[in-house]
């Protein structure tokens, strides 16, 4: 019976210094995310076309989204949105990483808005725009769909 304890506590402490270790991971700037908002649309969101540019040596790729806001409409007019893409320092980077919806996630005071991945936390992408820009203070979602590498 001891050494079921001894396991179980074995087993608990290296699942708590896995996860910490996880959590505490180095990120970094993985590359840019450059979009632009094309026609609204009320019933589902603006729609835009967004590039990627990798920071290392990885394929730009393009991406088509949709940016949803706390307001009625977002912003008016053609509007282009930069975004640091934070990603974790050790990884290589898969094609189509983005390719997932983002959340309006809590920054630090003073710091720009940041939104972070649904399907994938550790992907983060932090405002580059004018920070009073009030085009990313009012974004609450944004889902980003693979559109392919250039050739």
């Amino acid at each position: 019976m001891h050494c079921g304890r001894l396991f179980s506590v074995s087993v608990i402490w290296l699942v708590v210094t896995a996860s910490a270790a996880w959590a505490e991971q180095a990120r970094t700037n993985v590359g840019v995310l450059t979009c632009t908002l094309v026609t609204p649309d009320k019933d589902v969101g603006q729609k835009m076309t967004c590039g990627f540019k990798a920071a290392g040596t990885g394929a730009d790729e393009k991406y088509s989204g949709t940016i949803r806001g706390s307001e009625q409409e977002l912003v008016s007019g053609k509007v282009v949105l930069v975004w640091a893409v934070i990603g974790p320092a050790e990884t290589k980077i898969p094609t189509g990483f983005l390719a997932q919806r983002y959340v309006h996630g809590k920054s630090a005071l003073g710091q720009p808005a940041v939104l972070i991945g649904e399907k994938n936390p550790a992907i983060v992408l932090q405002s580059e725009t004018n920070s009073g820009s009030a085009a990313h203070a009012t974004i609450t979602q944004m889902d980003l769909e693979l559109m392919g590498t250039p050739a």
